[in-house]
């Protein structure tokens, strides 16, 4: 008989199997929930969010690269295909600051009450009342609420993807993307290779930096030429004694650029260069190069330009980002005073401009701080005011305070025709016929004096007398020239215009004495100089200071020469040899 099976064991079997089933559910949605995943999304009756009326800010899917101009693909979700936008609830805009438009067409700046939906859109209610709609919104909170007013702006740095768009994160309206549009007006951008600059890979987007250049005391003054300034090099002479190793080395601190910005910090691009040799023939080769973007202002262009171009080291100096504070380091103590100083040698008869007194590493006025007592005793000018626009009467050097005495009174035009005393002339004395004429200084008086030595008479007579042989000293004239010259601009100074080198040759001209003489003594000086007497100078005393005004006096003194007589001493005797008859000349004996 066929043994038929239970109906027990199977149910056994389903039970078992449901236990193992509830088990492992158990502990999976235990898994789930330590997880921290929501029960109400696993279960069967799950029901839609709930989510809370809020109003929806304009904000960028993808990040938007610095200087580039925001269009309507940078605003699009590709999932929905719409404006992606920042949700804030109703309840939170209490509080906020809102723009709206008012009936006027112009905007106003107010706070929110309160926010509410309806059929028609949201509404606010303002704190004075007034109740508008979200489509006069123009801003919530400081940030864009209407696409329109942010299709079309250029960003002013990298915009990061999920915030709203605000003010500050643009240029202004009209501004072109690009350099051309991040470089503020009155700078030029300029494309420099990181490794020209020390200091270049620390600085980022913005930041306002300083370049100092360490120029070469050798290529100095190719530097000043090249960017018309007007410090004079000769100050700055290197020791000949020295190896020219340690000349090459010897440098000095120049401002090439002050407040330039940093558009663009340093990236890499790849440069293509063409490489040849005999094994391989010509190829191309792919070389990175690091550039950094800035913007200088254009009086500074040409100065890091000619930095660059001599080889000089420019150092990269990151100004403060912090905000100004009240308190000051450079208030000057009680019973104190700043005295400005000269930050580089003030040339003779040229106007004193306030760059004058920067320093030329750092561009701040240099200033020293002395006693009141101190500058009052010592007649130093103390306001910066009332040096600028004055011309020096001679060198000023630097890091020396200016008297009043030093300057020409004021309303003195600029130049040697300023620096010419009513009444006289400028006359250019070259110093090879002059002797000690490299030695005289600014507004030294001097009387002329000129020697010349005559040819000696044919057929070694004078007068009649065979016997008579004259020396040097005999045949000498000396007669006076010029009486008080008073000199305008001596030889040695920088400011010489007659001292500049020649572009064709590297020596220049012997450099000329500028005195100032009367003009009935122009004359004797052209002649004396055509020709070649020997002219010699005698100062005057110089004790008390004497006024522009002053110096063309109406009786002039002049100068007393000798005369000297070569025949003075010397006796005659008349020899008669025949019919003839012929003089000789005896020295007198004593």
């Amino acid at each position: 008989m066929r043994k038929q099976k239970s109906s027990f064991g199977l149910f056994k079997i389903v039970l078992a199997l449901l236990l193992v089933f509830v088990v492992l559910g158990v502990g999976l949605i235990a898994s789930l929930w330590a997880s921290g995943v929501p029960m109400e999304r696993l279960a069967f009756w799950r029901v839609e969010e709930s989510r809370p009326d809020s109003i929806s800010l304009p904000m960028n899917w993808q990040t938007i690269q610095a200087y580039s101009k925001v269009t309507r693909n940078d605003l699009l979700d590709p999932r929905t295909g719409s404006i992606a936008g920042v949700e804030i609830p109703l309840t939170a805009l209490g509080g906020m600051s809102a723009t709206i438009v008012d009936g006027d067409g112009a905007l106003v700046d107010k706070r929110v009450e309160a926010a509410q939906q309806t059929n028609d859109g949201i509404v606010l209610q303002l704190e004075d009342g007034t109740i508008v709609t979200d489509r006069q919104l123009v801003k919530l909170g400081g940030a864009f609420t209407q696409a329109t007013d942010i299709i079309g702006r250029v960003v002013k740095s990298d915009k990061s993807s999920g915030f709203a768009f605000a003010e500050l994160n643009f240029f202004e309206r009209g501004t072109p993307a690009g350099l051309a549009g991040a470089t503020p007006p009155g700078m030029r951008a300029m494309t420099l290779e990181a490794a020209q600059l020390a200091g270049v890979h620390r600085i980022s987007m913005g930041e306002q930096i300083d370049l100092v250049a360490n120029i070469p005391l050798q290529k100095l003054s190719r530097f000043e030429f090249s960017t018309g300034s007007q410090l004079p090099s000769a100050d700055l002479v290197v020791d000949s004694g020295r190896s020219s190793r340690d000349q090459e080395n010897e440098t000095t601190a120049r401002l090439v650029a002050r407040q330039a910005i940093v558009l663009t910090p340093v990236v890499k691009r790849v440069s293509t260069e063409t490489s040849a040799s005999l094994s391989q023939g010509k190829r191309l080769l792919s070389v990175p190069v690091e550039e950094v973007v800035l913007a200088v202002a254009a009086e500074d262009v040409s100065a890091v330009t000619s930095a660059l171009e001599l080889g000089a080291t420019v150092n990269v100096l990151v100004r403060s980002g912090r905000p100004e504070s009240d308190e000051s380091s450079t208030d000057v103590p009680d019973g104190r005073v700043a005295v400005p100083i000269p930050g580089q040698t003030l040339l003779a008869y040229q106007t004193i401009r306030p760059t004058s007194f920067e320093d030329p590493a750092t561009a701040y006025v240099r200033t020293i701080q002395v006693p009141m007592e101190t500058a009052s005793q010592s007649s130093w000018i103390t306001e910066l005011s009332d040096l600028v626009g004055r011309i020096p009467r001679h060198d000023l050097p630097a890091t020396v305070p200016i008297q009043e005495g030093d300057l020409m009174p004021v309303g003195t035009m600029a130049g040697l025709s300023g620096a010419t005393p009513p009444g006289r002339v400028l006359f250019f004395l070259d110093t090879e016929g002059l002797i000690g004429g490299d030695a005289f200084e600014f507004g030294q008086h001097l009387d002329l004096v000129a020697s010349r030595t005559e040819d000696e008479p044919r057929g070694g007579n004078r007068g009649g007398f065979a016997n008579v042989t004259l020396t040097d000293a005999q045949r000498t004239r000396v007669e006076p020239i010029a009486d008080d010259v008073i000199v305008v601009m001596p030889t040695r100074s920088p400011g010489n215009p007659t001292a500049r080198k020649s572009k064709d040759s590297k020596d220049g001209e012997t450099p000329k004495l500028i005195v100032a003489v009367r003009p009935d003594q122009v004359a004797q000086l052209e002649y004396a100089v055509a020709v070649g007497s020997n002219l010699r100078a005698t100062v005057r005393s110089g004790g008390s200071p004497v006024d522009a005004n002053e110096m063309v006096t109406d009786t002039p003194q002049r100068v007393t020469v000798m005369k000297f007589d070569p025949l003075s001493d010397a006796k005659r005797t008349d020899i008669f040899v025949g019919g003839s008859r012929e003089a000789q000349l005896f020295g007198a004996g004593k």
